[in-house]
């Protein structure tokens, strides 16, 4: 049984994924370095620390980690107006769920503050009362760490935990906690290796239809 929805945020919840792009672009652009496609499909899904850590390592940037993530964060909030929009069918999702008695969260790997503001430009602020970012746990996605700290905090199991994905890394996360998985591919991840889910799902409108076929 379902008691619990989990969900990812960029590239899930908001169509973020090309202003995300365009932030790591922007900021990698003043460092002289241009980010290629095949670097960005090893980004998708990871914490931020982790990613910065890679792109330092690829492009043997004279940054720390912690200095590369803050100037993308700070890049990528000054410029979400206009930037994001909600997934297709997710405040449908929101409602169905609610009228189930589901409980739901969202985790994620971004930074708390980025959510905050995501949320606020797409007009869900509000609607979710456990957000678990990639500050709150010791390590990212593929790790277990935010989805078991997700159900730790809506008091549920694990196994009564459906994770709504879109990376490879999610649901490596997923299946590490011990929780069954939908993929939802969106245009950059769509070609990536999502074999790890449970099921795949063209959009979240037919999540809604998954779960009027669970008990």
């Amino acid at each position: 049984m379902i008691d619990a929805i989990l969900f990812d945020f960029d590239g899930l919840m908001v169509d973020s994924e090309p202003h995300s792009i365009a932030s790591w672009r922007a900021v990698l652009r003043a460092r002289g370095v241009e980010l290629d496609a095949g670097t960005f499909d090893r980004l998708l899904g990871l914490r931020l620390d982790e990613t910065s850590k890679l792109l330092i390592e690829r492009f043997s940037l004279a940054a720390s980690p912690a200095e590369l993530g803050k100037a993308k964060t700070d890049y990528q909030i000054e410029h979400l107006a206009g930037a994001v929009a909600a997934m297709p069918g997710l405040e449908s999702l929101l409602h169905a769920i609610d009228q189930r008695g589901l409980r739901k969260a969202i985790a994620s790997s971004g930074k708390r503050r980025y959510l905050e503001a995501a949320l606020q430009a797409v007009g869900l602020a509000g609607r979710f009362s456990v957000i678990v970012s990639g500050d709150d746990v010791a390590r990212g996605k593929p790790a277990p760490d935010v989805f078991l700290e997700a159900a730790r905090r809506l008091k549920c199991s694990p196994a009564a935990c459906l994770v709504l994905e879109d990376a490879p890394s999610g649901l490596q996360a997923a299946k590490a906690a011990g929780m069954r998985a939908v993929a939802i591919p969106n245009d950059q991840s769509r070609r990536l290796d999502l074999s790890a889910a449970d099921w795949q799902l063209p959009s979240l409108t037919a999540v809604a239809d998954l779960l009027s076929s669970m008990p």
